[in-house]
This record gives structure tokens, C-alpha cells and sequence, in this order.
């Protein structure tokens, strides 16, 4: 007879936390920081997102053929489990842009392999007004949950 067979589940990602404030006028947000273009690429003029921004008409989320993070083959073996919270920017081609861990799951293996992933996924953009919009203070969280079957 054979033990309970373990699977590993990335339980992907979860509602987004608000954030600080943006500058709001009548027609919508307006950027909230102008920051140069350096390496990292980040965007040239952003929003700050809060979940409540006025004009919002899509948020953001994982685009569709994106691959899903890698279960670290470690951290299945030893049945570790954890949230990792990331904090970035996300630019209007749905690219992620300076993602830092903002809440660590407690597993060195699990939030690296979030930053790892975080490098390749691809996202739909923040629509405001029904136009993609660069935005950054994005948070997300990534469970990380290994199940036992028996």
C-alpha cells in the first residue's frame, strides 16, 4: 500500500489590496508621479492604484496563456505552504515592473519562486475610462498550498 500522494497547488492570485491615494480630477485620475525611464523599465507616468479608482473599467488580471508559478520541487517535498504578498508596478502592455515582496509567505523558496515567476508573467492592464493605463502600488498575493490526497 502505498502513503498519501501529495499535490502541489498554486492557488493563484487573489483579490488586490487597496493602496495610497491618487491625485483625482473631474474627468478621472490623473498620474499620480512622473519618474524617469531607467533600466527596470518602469512606466514614464502612472497611476497610483487604490481599488476604488474613479473611471475604473477593468482591472488588472493574469492574461489568458500566462504561464502559472512553478510549485518549487522542495518546498512540495517538505509540505511548506504560504502566502507571498508582491507590490509592483504594471505597465500598459501588462508587463510587471519592479515586483518586491511586500509580505513574505515565511519560505525563502516560495517568495523567490513568485519573483522568479513574477519576471515572465504577462497581465492585462488597468483600464480607466476604457483605455490601459500604466499603474503602480499594485498588490497580489500568490498562495502557495501543497495537499495531501490519501
Amino acid at each position: 500500500m502505498r502513503g498519501p500522494m501529495m499535490r502541489p497547488v498554486a492557488a493563484g492570485l487573489i483579490a488586490s489590496l487597496a493602496l495610497c491615494g491618487c491625485a483625482t480630477g473631474a474627468g478621472g485620475p490623473e498620474p499620480a508621479a512622473k519618474i524617469e525611464t531607467g533600466g527596470a523599465g518602469k512606466p514614464e507616468f502612472f497611476v497610483q492604484w487604490k481599488t476604488d479608482l474613479p473611471g475604473i473599467t477593468r482591472r488588472p488580471a493574469l492574461a489568458k496563456g500566462s504561464v502559472l508559478p512553478e510549485y518549487p520541487p522542495a518546498a512540495v517535498r517538505d509540505e511548506i505552504s504560504g502566502t507571498t504578498t508582491l507590490e509592483t508596478c504594471l505597465t500598459i502592455d501588462g508587463v510587471l515592473v519592479g515586483p518586491r515582496i511586500a509580505q513574505s509567505s515565511g519560505s525563502p523558496l516560495l517568495d523567490e519562486a513568485t519573483l522568479a515567476w513574477a519576471q515572465v508573467a504577462r497581465f492585462q492592464p488597468a483600464e480607466i475610462n476604457g483605455e490601459p493605463f500604466a499603474i503602480c502600488g499594485y498588490r497580489f498575493d500568490q498562495e502557495w498550498r501543497v495537499t495531501v490526497d490519501d
